[in-house]
Formats: C-alpha cells, sequence, structure tokens
C-alpha cells in the first residue's frame, strides 16, 4: 500500500511538472518569446546556416528569419539556371544575411528589383542569390564561393566586405570565433589551418546531444531559451567584444571596431591579418575570372564612420593619432584597382547623407541608434548606391 502511494505521488509531481511546462510553453508562446538556432557545424566552413530553420529574431531590429532548404536566407532558388538569368552572388557576414530587417528590405533584395529595371539588364531578369553567414570571414567566404556558389552558375560575385571585423575574423590569434578555418602562413606559404575540427565549440556543436536539442528546439520555446541561457554564459562576447592589444581603448562591435583598422597596420599580427585578408580577396577574384564570371567587392559601412553627427565622429578620431576612419575603405579600393576588380565604397557617400538629413543608418528601437547593424535606412540606400554604380559600370558591357 504503501509502494502504491508513493507511486501516486511520484505520477502526481510528473503530471504537475508537465503541467507547468506545458503552460510555460504555451505563456512563451502566447507572449511572442523565441530563440531560434539558424546555426549549425559545418564540417569545411566550421558553422553555416541550418536548411528549414526559421522564427522570429528580436535582439536586435525584428525580422521574421527563414533558412531554405539549401542553407540560405533567402528564397529558393534553381541550381541550374534554365531560366538564362542574370545572376549575382552575394558572399559576406551578418550584414548579408542580415537578421535584424525583413529579407525584402534587405540591401540584395532591394538592389535585384532596382537592376531589373536597368536598361543594362533589360535581356535577362537579374537573380540576386544571398550567400551571407553572420560571423563569417573571407576565408569560410571563399570556401562557399568554391563548395557552393558555382553550382548556380552567377555572372557576378560581389563579396560585401565590412571593414569593422572583417580583417580580424580573417585573423587566428585576432580573431574570437576559433570553430572556423583560417589561412595561416607556414613555411612563408599560406595553407588552410582547419584544426578548428578538434575544437570543444565545433565538437559540441556536432554532438548528437546538442543535435537533439537543435532539433527539439524547433519545437519547444523552453528548450530554446534554455539553450539560449547556456550559449549566453558559455560563449557570448560581452558588448564590445574582444579588447585587442594592450589599449583599453581598442575593441571591436558590431559597427565601432577597433582602432587598428583605420590606421596602416605597425603591429605583427595586423600586418598578418592584413597580408591574409588580401590575399584571400585576391585568390577570390583570380579562381572568379578563371570561370569567366565578374567579381565585385563593396565595402560596408561601420557605424563610426557614417554617424549622423560630426562631433561623434570627431571625438573618436580624437581618442587616436593619425587614424583615417576610411583607411580600410580605400586600402580595398587600392587593391581593386590593382588586381582589375571593381570596388564600391559606400561609407563616404553614406556619411555624406546621414549628416546631412540626420539619420541613422545603424542601430535600431530596441538597441542603440547609431550601433550595430543595418537598419532599414541602410539597407535602402546601400542597395541604392551599389545599383546605381551596377548599372553605369562598363564592366558588363561584354
Amino acid at each position: 500500500m504503501k509502494k502504491f502511494k508513493n507511486y501516486i505521488n511520484i505520477l502526481v509531481i510528473l503530471i504537475s511538472l508537465f503541467v507547468s511546462l506545458l503552460l510555460v510553453e504555451i505563456g512563451m508562446r502566447f507572449a511572442k518569446i523565441e530563440y531560434p538556432m539558424f546555426q549549425t557545424h559545418d564540417f569545411h566552413r566550421g558553422f553555416s546556416l541550418r536548411p528549414h530553420a526559421s522564427g522570429w529574431y528580436t535582439n536586435e531590429g525584428k525580422a521574421y528569419v527563414k533558412i531554405n532548404s539549401e542553407g540560405l536566407r533567402d528564397s529558393e532558388h534553381k541550381k541550374n539556371n534554365f531560366d538564362n538569368n542574370f545572376r549575382i552572388a552575394i558572399l559576406g557576414d551578418s550584414f548579408a544575411e542580415a537578421r535584424s530587417v525583413p529579407v525584402e528590405k534587405t540591401f540584395w533584395s532591394l538592389m535585384q528589383d532596382k537592376l531589373n529595371s536597368c536598361v543594362k539588364f533589360n535581356d535577362k531578369k537579374v537573380e540576386v542569390i544571398n550567400f551571407g553567414v553572420t560571423e563569417y570571414g573571407a576565408t569560410q567566404q571563399l570556401l562557399t564561393l568554391r563548395q557552393h556558389v558555382w553550382d548556380y552558375k552567377p555572372d557576378i560575385i560581389l563579396l560585401a566586405f565590412f571593414s569593422a571585423n572583417d580583417v580580424t575574423d580573417n585573423s587566428k590569434v585576432l580573431s574570437n570565433k576559433k570553430y572556423r578555418p583560417f589561412f595561416i602562413y607556414e613555411n612563408n606559404n599560406l595553407i588552410i589551418d582547419n584544426s578548428f575540427r578538434q575544437s570543444s565549440p565545433y565538437l559540441l556543436l556536432k554532438s548528437s546531444i546538442v543535435q537533439t536539442v537543435i532539433k527539439l528546439s524547433d519545437y519547444s520555446r523552453i528548450v530554446q531559451l534554455s539553450k539560449e541561457i547556456y550559449l549566453n554564459k558559455r560563449f557570448k562576447r560581452k558588448k564590445y567584444g574582444k579588447k585587442i592589444g594592450n589599449n583599453k581603448k581598442s575593441y571591436i562591435s558590431s559597427g565601432i571596431g577597433t582602432h587598428q583598422i583605420y590606421t596602416p597596420p605597425t603591429e605583427k599580427n595586423w600586418i598578418e591579418a592584413w597580408n591574409i585578408t588580401e590575399s584571400i580577396i585576391k585568390m577570390m577574384n583570380k579562381e572568379i575570372k578563371e570561370k569567366d564570371a565578374k567579381f565585385i567587392t563593396v565595402t560596408l559601412s561601420n557605424s563610426t564612420q557614417v554617424h549622423p553627427n560630426s562631433d561623434f565622429r570627431k571625438s573618436f578620431i580624437e581618442k587616436f593619432e593619425n587614424i583615417d576612419l576610411f583607411y580600410p575603405d580605400k586600402r580595398i579600393k587600392k587593391l581593386g584597382d590593382k588586381e582589375e576588380f571593381l570596388v564600391i565604397n559606400l561609407a563616404e557617400k553614406m556619411k555624406n547623407y546621414a549628416e546631412e538629413n540626420q539619420v541613422f543608418f545603424h542601430g535600431f528601437d530596441n538597441t542603440v541608434m547609431g550601433e550595430g547593424h543595418w537598419n532599414v535606412n541602410g539597407h535602402k540606400f546601400a542597395s541604392e548606391i551599389i545599383s546605381e554604380k551596377l548599372c553605369k559600370s562598363e564592366l558588363f558591357n561584354n
């Protein structure tokens, strides 16, 4: 009899727990609280977008994010270009994936609409395909080009270069995300380093336990919340990211960057990071030319570069000596001129417009205006500049 009562008590506890969890789950859904998992492990690139993942992203801005069957934040695209469309493939990081804004308001989606009105492309329909993945560096973008982009037979490859962290993301020393491949120098030769496959974050992400949690998170907001708490505790960077070097004022965020990005490098790690970055871009250009396609690099804006308040920019510059907010843009433009590929610099034009019209291109109502990623205004203005340049460019006359 006593055993029976114990079983009843255990059953009551289990039912109570189940009902409580069910009520929490219903409450979270009613309150629209969710933390979808968009990424998974990738053998070649460390991590990638998870096919068919979806959900509301509200950490910065608000947008419904849906990943297609091929792991792209985009609609479905046929790999075989039977319609003979003029295809533009976008390579980039979080500015290209653009979780913070609705997909139809991203620069690449707006660019597609604008280019379809361009006389130069009137004989063909322009189709833009987005391969951007949050936190990707140029190494992962090159691997994406090699392993995925060519399947779609693009005519143009557009690299969206974000200087605030793209240079550091290409350095195994300076990057704060180690579970990714890097190019490194070995005996003065640039080789790929895949040691990330033995790193604890990568092994954890690919483990059967975490993969099960990820699958469960598609159906449970409680699992999503538990996952978010764990990841924030173990992996999440502080607001201003990882300090670089000994200077307390040297930091990285999603829009500000370290002050060292705005000046010719003098430290060994920074000299190497820039050399690796430029070498990868040159490899991209060479491979794209060999495929008889066109290569374009678009240097995006950092929030400091285009802040509408000139005093804000001035105070940032005065903290350091001899910095040029547009140094990385000019450096990539110089590389493009030397290697004969088109470079479109956005920041100076965006700065001029932002100051004249007192508009923020970075930031959201639920974060801080003037910091972080492009908002709808940023994507719209960037799409206009890029589309105008492409429509007028002589590179595509033949």
